[in-house]
């Protein structure tokens, strides 16, 4: 005979409660901690940022502040009377206006082409195509000139705002020419000028052919001090040792004293055998 009483398993739940109770008493404390230790953190965030050590602590209305120390500081303006003044020929060896930037590169770059010329087959169209379009040109050297020239370095030392935003700019430059039948030689160093035009977008044209300008003359140099026949054996050892990291077999030329120290004139062989004087200054 089958029994049809449901047997109902139990669950100690109670006892169950009772072991964990102590954990989750353990782990509300832990929380509770973490709780209370973030909010402090975050109070001092807080009180930081709304109170820098710099300024003065917030003062309730109808009191004063006694300690002077806790006082805010009188603001007052940085003295700038130690800072340099640059004049315009320090500011036109690196123009700050990018549209004078861009025309001394392009007019340098037109002087070194257009007085060069070489055996190049196309002759003088790179010129040309630097010319505004439909220009009236004579000859240039480049289309069949026996001479050959090139252009050793060129070099910008003045630019200045023209008419409808464009840049004049004063190139300097050397070529080492061969005349027909002769070596090369190196030329006088000449100076030109050259109109150009700068878009927004930063590109540059050529607007006009080069006109002459003269080099511009330096200040008048003083006179060198005068010469010591022996200077002592440690500006001598001084002088040679930096000589000789430029070249080899350093040689005392010359020697004086000056107001830091002295002057050493050295002379240092390169690795074609040639000897070029050098000058040494020694502190001391």
């Amino acid at each position: 005979m089958v029994d049809d009483r449901e047997e109902l398993e139990q669950v100690p739940w109670a006892d169950l409660m009772a072991d964990t109770h102590p954990e989750d008493r353990r782990r509300k404390t832990l929380y509770l901690a973490a709780g209370l230790l973030g909010a402090m953190v975050l109070g001092v965030l807080v009180a930081r940022s709304w109170w820098s050590p710099g300024s003065p602590p917030p003062v309730a209305p109808g009191t004063t502040l006694v300690d002077d120390e806790v006082a805010a500081p009188e603001t007052s303006l940085p003295d700038l009377s130690g800072l340099p003044l640059y004049s315009e020929a320090d500011l036109m060896a690196d123009p700050p206006d990018p549209g004078a930037r861009a025309a001394v590169v392009r007019a340098e770059w037109f002087v070194t082409d257009y007085f060069t010329a070489d055996l190049e087959p196309d002759g003088s169209a790179d010129v040309r195509a630097a010319l505004p379009t439909g220009a009236v040109l004579p000859d240039f050297p480049q289309d069949g000139s026996t001479g050959i020239s090139y252009v050793e370095w060129a070099r910008a030392f003045a630019v200045e705002p023209a008419e409808d935003g464009n840049y004049l700019v004063s190139v300097a430059f050397r070529t080492l020419a061969a005349p027909p039948g002769r070596g090369f030689s190196r030329q006088a160093v000449r100076a030109v000028s050259v109109l150009i035009g700068v878009s927004n977008g930063g590109g540059a044209s050529v607007l006009d052919l080069p006109s002459p300008v003269p080099v511009p003359a330096g200040p008048e140099p003083q006179p060198w001090p005068e010469e010591t026949i022996d200077p002592p054996q440690d500006v001598v050892d001084i002088a040679a040792a930096r000589a000789s990291a430029w070249g080899a077999d350093p040689r005392i030329s010359s020697a004086a004293q000056v107001d830091a120290g002295w002057r050493v004139v050295v002379t240092v062989a390169d690795d074609a055998g040639n000897r070029w004087p050098l000058v040494v200054m020694i502190d001391g």
